[in-house]
């Protein structure tokens, strides 16, 4: 096993700043945290993993793997990705699920798959089945709720007619309700409708909130509202589809097997209902 066995384990912290700072309706940031995991085989193979933060939280996470988690896995086969994640688990029981325990044994898992990639030198996605050779996807950055609203636009553009995103997502949450009215009219008249958009609220709102509000954007045909309550109120969500005509999405800030099926569940009975 000593070509297999894990030798080291190496655990440091990236910050990269942001500038100008980003913010979206409950945070402000200047720099996104990635706890990163470098495992070593006996062979000499490096598996990199790693985590993400906005900004804050990523020194806890790194002590978390330097101090309780690193040492376990030094001399454990690193074949056995599954086994050896969820013994890591076992051992910080009272600390999971949750978002520091979660993110830290991420990174470790995602390090381990990485060495079992480089192993079988194979690309990840081959290993992990290669189930399609592409992935559409959508921009993010043009959409920040601190972006003056001229600023917005101009980038929504570019980043169709330049970059060729088919997909954008921006983030909304002003406290005046036709702000952000506004700023996806306008995204909208700017890009035109072939282009998919979707909005993120980030937990900001309340149900009726909520429930008032996605129906204001609805005229805008948005494939989705990210996050439109707390994370957790599944009763919520629930009550909310009630409302809306606008699909429902989540599950970024849910944490452990348990809390995904049930998201799952409710979702499903509450699909068959409508």
């Amino acid at each position: 096993m000593s070509g297999f066995a894990i030798e080291d384990v190496r655990v440091r912290l990236c910050r990269v700043p942001v500038d100008p700072p980003r913010g979206d309706a409950i945070q402000q940031f200047d720099a996104l945290e990635l706890p990163m995991v470098d495992i070593v085989d006996g062979a000499g193979r490096h598996g990199i993993g790693f985590g993400y933060t906005i900004g804050t939280g990523g020194t806890a996470i790194v002590a978390l793997l330097r101090d309780e988690l690193a040492a376990q896995l030094r001399g454990q086969d690193s074949r056995g990705v599954a086994g050896l994640v969820g013994r890591l688990r076992t051992s910080m029981h009272a600390l999971t699920p949750g978002c520091v325990s979660s993110t830290a044994l991420a990174a470790i898992d995602v390090a381990l798959w990485d060495l079992a990639a480089k192993r079988a030198q194979t690309p990840l996605h081959l290993l992990l089945g290669g189930a399609q050779d592409r992935v559409r996807l959508y921009n993010t950055h043009v959409g920040w709720l601190n972006r003056p609203l001229d600023e917005m636009i101009a980038l929504s553009r570019e980043a169709v007619e330049r970059d060729r995103f088919t997909a954008l997502k921006l983030k909304v949450g002003k406290a005046d309700p036709a702000e952000d009215v506004e700023r996806v009219a306008r995204v909208r008249e700017a890009v035109g409708d072939r282009v998919t958009l979707m909005v993120d609220a980030n937990q900001s709102w309340t149900i009726d909130q909520a429930i008032a509000r996605t129906r204001a954007l609805e005229p805008y045909r948005l494939y989705w509202i990210e996050e439109p309550l707390e994370a957790t109120d599944l009763a919520g969500f629930v009550r909310l589809g009630e409302h809306i005509v606008t699909a429902r999405a989540g599950g970024e800030s849910l944490y452990g097997p348990a809390a995904f099926h049930e998201a799952v569940r409710r979702s499903h009975r509450t699909s068959r209902r409508s």
